[in-house]
């Protein structure tokens, strides 16, 4: 088991991602409600999904803010820094493209729609959380080994969530880290320094031949 950008559970910062994320794409948090649009002809709300081809709408820019937004928080100061606007902008224009809110909004409310509710974001009474997961795999020895990644400024993903799922998991330390009992799972945990959440893209030769050494 490989994983990169996996943590156990999302800490203050990504719950203050999420937020702005469902809050650009016009989620209501609270009830998965899409907020509406304001048509000021009819002077009533609208919601309108987004056309990529045009960039004049409300819904488009709302898609195109959403763009910007999650490869601003996925990727890297570093690595945005040396792509340069250009660059990021034809990702943008590559989201919108291929993309609609609809789209967006399901994987978001697939992916995180417990969020923000009575556990007030929790993962911990979620059984199908990273957390918990990792434990019932333990458990069940399915596994021999497994490795954790994940970038030093990834803020999805914070280093000590990623520590913790690694612990979780069985995260072998020191000089007798191989020494386990028989069909206990051997974990190793490693950070990738400055990457952001999208670890395979920005040091893509690197995660790669990490992953066939494990692999290997």
């Amino acid at each position: 088991l490989y994983l990169t950008g996996v943590s156990a559970e999302r800490d203050p910062l990504a719950n203050v991602i999420l937020a702005s994320w469902k809050e650009i794409l016009g989620v209501n948090t609270y009830n998965s409600e899409v907020s509406d649009g304001y048509d000021k002809e009819k002077e009533s709300y609208y919601d309108e999904e987004c056309d990529p081809e045009v960039h004049t709408s409300r819904c488009t820019a709302r898609l195109r803010s959403f763009a910007w937004s999650i490869i601003l928080q996925t990727y890297s100061e570093i690595f945005l820094a040396k792509s340069g606007p250009n660059r990021v902008q034809t990702w943008v224009d590559g989201v919108c493209r291929y993309n609609t809110e609809e789209g967006l909004r399901a994987l978001l409310m697939q992916t995180h729609g417990h969020f923000m509710d009575e556990s007030d974001g929790e993962d911990s009474l979620d059984p199908w959380s990273p957390a918990a997961m990792a434990t019932r795999i333990r458990e069940s020895q399915s596994i021999e080994q497994c490795k954790i990644v994940v970038g030093s400024d990834d803020k999805m993903s914070s280093p000590e969530q990623a520590h913790r799922l690694a612990s979780l998991l069985g995260l072998s330390t020191g000089p007798n880290s191989l020494e386990h009992e028989e069909h206990e799972i051997l974990c190793s945990f490693k950070i990738i320094e400055g990457c952001g959440h999208a670890v395979p893209m920005e040091e893509m030769r690197l995660w790669r031949e990490d992953l066939l050494s494990f692999l290997n």
